[in-house]
């Protein structure tokens, strides 16, 4: 229903985006803000490494697959979304241009409840089988039925050679109703992004069980879960300022992991300021750990491969021309 309000409410996504009286071009981007997995982008804009570029960003809290409507509808000009996201809608005959990465791994990990982990024999040197085992049919909260953490968890079912229906999903509409559940042992386990697995550590009530962002899962590493995408019209519209945008997106991504401490304190003080920092900062280092955010705007093939078998295996439909619709790959159609 959002979605198709936002297709009938504007149908002018994708004009040429003219500078403005101080000489930027201004994009409004479509961004989650619940993750340390957007530091660069967020860096980027608020350290004014865009400006560099006489690039300007307005960002617009839209989740998921609605994001990509508002980019056809003209609410936005950019979305940061989830990497399924257009190859979902390439399925259904939609094209969306994926011409910068953000994610290179899942920014999700799973947490379980502090006295289940207690009880339940388990400790850090228990293997991947033991612990998904533990967790066979016991209740699990996410955010959204059709979340990339659903998808994650049915996918190291699979993996630990246990069936998809031994996942007890319990839907709770945000992360915070997950991290409420968790507290009130209405679930036994949880999964969400970084900084939230550790600031529910740090309080005492959760115990990351599987650090999934830092590496913990090798078959969810180097899989592209987070990219910016654009519909056709705003890539042939603005070519010369995707190409000034991703050179920036690139410098900010650099210094995420060559000036970290910079670019860490920025985003703490900036986004997250009231969490607890050490777990804020616990939670970006893990991310670094396992290679989930990304290092350059350029999509990594294999990433994107891993992404597509990723998909297959729990399900999703993959169209066949899936790398037409990817900037830095050579089947390219834009």
């Amino acid at each position: 229903m959002l979605a198709a309000s936002l297709l009938t409410a504007c149908a002018n996504g994708g004009d040429t985006i003219e500078a403005n009286a101080a000489g930027n071009r201004k994009i409004r981007v479509a961004a989650p803000f619940s993750s340390t997995m957007n530091s660069a982008f967020l860096y980027a804009a608020g350290a004014e490494i865009f400006k560099k570029y006489n690039i300007e960003t307005e960002f617009i809290e839209v989740d998921g697959a609605r994001s990509l409507a508002a980019t056809m509808g003209g609410s936005v000009d950019m979305a940061i979304t989830s990497a399924v996201n257009p190859l979902a809608a390439l399925e259904q005959k939609q094209d969306f241009y994926i011409i910068a990465q953000i994610g290179n791994g899942f920014p999700e990990s799973v947490i379980i409840e502090s006295e289940a982990y207690k009880n339940s024999g388990l400790n850090e040197n228990s293997t991947f089988k033991e612990k998904m085992q533990f967790l066979k049919g016991k209740p699990w909260g996410v955010s959204s039925p059709e979340g990339s953490s659903v998808y994650m968890a049915r996918y190291m079912f699979q993996l630990a050679g246990l069936s998809k229906d031994d996942f007890n999903m319990n839907s709770l509409g945000s992360a915070a109703g997950t991290l409420a559940a968790l507290k009130e042992k209405k679930v036994v386990a949880g999964s969400m992004g970084s900084p939230l697995p550790q600031v529910a550590e740090s309080q005492g009530y959760a115990k990351i069980f599987l650090d999934v962002s830092a590496g913990a899962v090798p078959e969810l590493t180097n899989v592209l879960t987070s990219v910016v995408a654009v519909t056709p019209r705003f890539y042939q519209n603005n070519k010369a300022l995707v190409e000034e945008f991703r050179k920036a997106l690139g410098e900010a991504q650099g210094l995420v992991y060559s000036d970290s401490a910079t670019v860490d304190q920025w985003v703490y003080a900036n986004k997250f300021e009231g969490s607890p920092k050490g777990a804020v900062l616990a939670g970006v280092a893990n991310q670094r750990k396992g290679g989930s955010i990304s290092r350059t705007p350029q999509v990594d093939p294999a990433a994107a491969e891993k992404l597509v078998s990723f998909m297959k295996a729990t399900g999703q439909p993959v169209p066949d021309n899936w790398k037409t619709i990817f900037l830095d790959l050579p089947e390219f159609k834009g």
